[in-house]
């Protein structure tokens, strides 16, 4: 059982099944579960833009739309973890998803990542390359892959 776990979620059907991976392993009573989303800087509000609106007093729909995303996949993973004696808190994150979960782990001194695993194409996974497999490689600590795609 791990007492510090990282789970980062992407908001697909997948995830519920991360959560659940994540529950089972968490040491009860004394596990803090970081649930973290990360999304591309160029869609992210900057800090204390709840209302959608930036500093420069405009509004940008896309950043909104992925800002207000991203938090309700974190508020959907934490109310599937309520009631199970678990910590859980959530981070919200801008920038390339594999290296900010590295460097999560690295500052939550995480001992386990829980995440999960899409199967792309080789074709996908050239142009776009696995942003489990980078984690694998240069994790800090071990790393736990949900494969299950749907229920």
């Amino acid at each position: 059982m791990f007492n510090t776990l990282l789970v980062p979620l992407d908001g697909s059907p997948q995830s519920v099944h991360v959560i659940d991976l994540a529950s089972r392993v968490a040491a009860p009573g004394t596990a803090t579960v970081h649930l973290l989303c990360v999304v591309d800087p160029s869609y992210a509000l900057p800090p204390g833009c709840e209302s959608g609106v930036a500093p420069d007093g405009l509004i940008y729909p896309p950043a909104n739309a992925q800002t207000s995303f991203a938090q309700s996949v974190l508020a959907t993973a934490a109310a599937q973890l309520a009631n199970r004696n678990l910590t859980v808190e959530q981070h919200f994150c801008a920038g390339n998803p594999s290296d900010v979960v590295i460097e999560q782990a690295r500052l939550l001194t995480a001992e386990v990542i829980v995440m999960g695993h899409h199967h792309l194409s080789r074709l996908r996974r050239w142009a776009n390359p696995s942003t489990c497999g980078k984690v694998i490689e240069q994790s800090p600590c071990a790393v736990l892959i949900e494969t299950r795609e749907k229920a």
